[in-house]
C-alpha cells in the first residue's frame, strides 16, 4: 500500500515487530541515479514534518534514497513531557525489528549500500 505526497511516498512495510506493519516515508526520486539508501531515525518527537524535511534534504545532499520509519506508529509529541513519555515507552527490541525492516525494504528497491542516521 503506497501513495505519493509532496513530502515523499507513504509506504507500509512488513515488520517482525509485534505491533505489525510499519508506516514509513520514502524519498526515492534519486533511485535512478544512486544505489545508496539511508534510514533516517526520528527524534523523540516522532515522525513530524521536520524529520521528513531533514530526510529529504539529507537524501538530496548525499545522493541517497532515504526512508523514515514511524517507530511510534502515528503518535507525534507536542511538548517535552509527551516526547519523553513516548521515548521511554518505546519497545526497543521492536524498534530494532522495524529498522531492520526498513533496511530490507531499501535493499528490495535496489539499494546496494544502506546505512542509518539518528537525528
Amino acid at each position: 500500500r503506497k501513495f505519493t505526497t509532496m513530502s515523499g511516498e507513504k509506504v507500509t512495510i512488513k515488520s517482525e515487530n509485534p505491533k505489525g506493519d510499519l508506516p514509513c516515508i520514502v524519498f526515492d526520486e534519486l533511485l535512478a541515479e544512486s544505489d545508496k539508501g539511508l534510514v533516517v531515525i526520528q527524534e523523540w518527537w516522532g515522525m513530524n514534518k521536520q524529520i521528513k524535511e531533514e530526510a529529504h534534504d539529507i537524501g538530496k545532499m548525499g545522493n541517497f534514497v532515504t526512508i523514515v520509519p514511524d517507530l511510534y506508529r502515528g503518535k507525534i509529541a507536542t511538548d517535552h513531557e509527551e516526547a519523553g513519555h513516548l521515548m521511554s515507552n518505546l519497545d526497543w527490541p521492536g524498534a530494532v525489528k522495524d529498522i531492520r525492516a526498513t533496511i530490507l525494504h531499501l535493499k528490495s528497491m535496489g539499494c546496494k549500500k544502506v546505512g542509518s542516521l539518528g537525528l
